[in-house]
């Protein structure tokens, strides 16, 4: 597939189909994703992936707690909107806009909260593990694995979708993984194949380059 191409359709998708991904591919992406840049080759990252019985033990779990209102705990300090800049509260302001309006627009408005105790429906979880201490540049390195999981899923025809509600609750996670509290959740990606539902229809807005980019000769 063409490298723009595979760029444009790597989206956030928000509802998957029961549709399975067999373990060649996850090893593949995987394969892809460690490709990445590394601080010194430092390599930081663990990666566990739940599929099977062990998903949805995972699933079953997030949504009663989520049900329950019981509050998530991520290893990362969740950053308040107070906490980022003026810009990016904007942007975070037209993207609850934007969505909100399109769920309006296609009586999608429960669907929202129900994929998110449901991560998702998807086919496998991938949660991307780094052990302490945790440094920024272990986490620049992360995020550089994750971006390149997700092309490289682009790329087999596999959506996705980076969320907080995949890691929010850490310590159930070191439980079912058999980790000691070392091992901290730092991102969580569902995978899977894209389902028809008007929420995937969304797409965010990009804010146009002069506004970000300086070049200077």
């Amino acid at each position: 597939m063409d490298f723009k191409t595979v760029i444009e359709r790597r989206h956030s998708y928000r509802r998957f189909t029961d549709q399975q991904i067999d373990r060649a591919t996850l090893e593949a992406l995987v394969t892809d994703a460690k490709q990445a840049p590394s601080w010194a080759n430092a390599q930081p990252w663990q990666v566990v992936i739940a599929t099977g019985e062990t998903l949805a033990q995972i699933k079953a779990g997030h949504r009663d707690r989520s049900r329950r209102g019981v509050a998530g705990n991520a290893d990362l300090t969740v950053a308040h909107r107070t906490a980022w800049t003026a810009a990016s509260r904007q942007n975070m302001a037209t993207w609850n806009r934007e969505m909100s309006q399109h769920l309006l627009a296609n009586d999608a408005q429960a669907s929202y909260g129900q994929t998110q105790d449901d991560l998702f429906n998807a086919a496998a979880l991938v949660y991307l593990v780094l052990r302490e201490p945790v440094n920024e540049w272990a986490v620049f390195d992360l995020g550089a694995f994750s971006q390149t999981l997700m092309l490289s899923a682009s790329n087999h025809g596999i959506q996705s979708i980076p969320a907080y509600e995949v890691v929010r609750y850490p310590d159930a996670l070191r439980d079912v993984f058999d980790l000691d509290q070392t091992h901290r959740f730092i991102m969580g990606i569902a995978l899977g194949y894209r389902d028809q539902a008007a929420i995937n229809d969304f797409r965010s807005s990009r804010v146009a380059n002069q506004q970000f980019l300086t070049i200077k000769d």
